[in-house]
């Protein structure tokens, strides 16, 4: 162990000074290093830090490089779209190509010539597969247009108007026989509408009269039954009013010769000790046991102003102890606040001395030590450090 101060060093601080030397020489080496820079002519340029600058251009040549490598992932990338684009481009032709085959198809197969509408105008063999212009008298196919049959080759005339009177005979035949028969059957309905309304209007009469017989003989069957209901009500009520005054008869008998009215003290007396009295049968207490009860009132009467006194003087004792405390707190403050106003006084004066010395330090430095003037010395500095 060494001795530093003429104290004894333990291996701690032996290897804080250490390391603070190590510091020390570290910054005096990085000092020298910068003076080196600095005032040598061959390694400086005024104004350019040449590390600075070839840092600088590293920077950007990486920089363009990376921009190069992104110009041409980019174009990769557009290459490739531009493949996809062709070969969906191709696939779209190629879907448009067999659309147009399968349009063609559909119209070789399913519109042809010979299956249009106005075929029968443009078939150059129409005048082969057609009919003769005329087929005979009768034939449908020949209108007015055709030029084919007019009026007044009309031979069957005589033989057409024959048979439309014969039609017409007979037709006014049947009408006039469908007629005679509808108001044949028109007044075989009235006849018998007639028959049923009154065979409805006998029947309805009927019902009126056994509905009226009804109602007569359900009438006098209400009424007596009423009646014996009645008789029957008054003989109940008659029976139920006896029974009434005999059960109130009774009940008065009891009454009067029950414990409760005789007042018999001796049923009061519950059965299961012989101070509980039944509720029920209980009709007042005797004079010895008021007297017993207006003793017991009295002793706790005077328990209580007994307590109340007790109180009373506890309560003033409290009073004392907390006026004690009151006045010892106080007393307490007043010290505080006498110690503070010391503790003030004390610091406003040491912040007055401390205010001289610093005004009478100012003075002896802008007086004496920033006074003197500028000699060789102050020159002779310059270049002797990096700083």
């Amino acid at each position: 162990m060494a001795t530093i101060g003429g104290t004894m060093a333990t291996a701690g601080d032996v290897s804080r000074e250490q390391v603070e030397a190590r510091v020390v020489e570290r910054r005096r080496r990085l000092e020298d290093e910068r003076k080196q820079r600095i005032f040598d002519a061959k390694y400086r340029t005024i104004g350019i830090d040449k590390q600075a600058l070839e840092r600088q251009h590293m920077e950007r040549q990486a920089a363009k490089e990376m921009e190069d490598r992104r110009d041409q992932a980019f174009a990769d990338r557009l290459l490739v779209t531009e493949q996809r684009v062709q070969l969906m481009e191709r696939d779209v032709d190629r879907a448009k190509k067999e659309a147009k085959i399968s349009v063609q198809a559909y119209r070789e197969q399913m519109q042809n010539k010979h299956m249009r509408k106005e075929w029968d105008l443009n078939d150059p063999h129409g005048l082969r597969k057609d009919q003769p212009a005329r087929l005979g008298d009768d034939d449908p196919n020949i209108g007015p247009a055709s030029l084919q049959k007019f009026s007044g080759e009309d031979l069957d005339y005589g033989n057409r108007m024959r048979k439309q009177q014969q039609q017409q005979a007979t037709w006014v035949v049947d009408q006039i026989s469908e007629r005679q028969a509808q108001i044949d059957n028109e007044r075989e309905m009235e006849r018998l509408v007639a028959e049923r309304q009154a065979e409805v209007d006998e029947r309805r009469a009927e019902m009126e009269e056994e509905e009226i017989r009804a109602r007569e003989n359900m009438n006098f069957s209400v009424r007596d039954y009423n009646m014996a209901l009645a008789d029957v009500k008054k003989d109940r009520e008659t029976a139920k009013r006896m029974e009434d005054l005999q059960d109130d008869a009774e009940e008065i008998r009891n009454q009067l010769a029950s414990d409760l009215l005789t007042e018999n003290k001796g049923v009061t007396t519950s059965a299961l000790a012989p101070h509980r009295y039944l509720k029920y049968a209980f009709k007042g207490m005797t004079r010895e046991q008021q007297q017993a009860i207006r003793d017991e009132q009295a002793g706790q009467a005077a328990d209580k102003e007994q307590r109340r006194l007790r109180e009373k003087e506890e309560e003033q004792n409290w009073d004392l102890v907390q006026e004690a405390v009151r006045r010892n707190l106080i007393a307490g403050e007043r010290e505080v606040f006498r110690r503070k106003q010391e503790l003030a006084k004390q610091t406003a004066e040491e912040q007055r001395r401390q205010a001289e010395e610093a005004r009478m330090r100012k003075e002896v430095l802008y007086k004496q030590v920033y006074a003197g003037a500028i000699d060789d010395s102050f020159f002779l500095q310059f270049g002797t450090s990096s700083r």
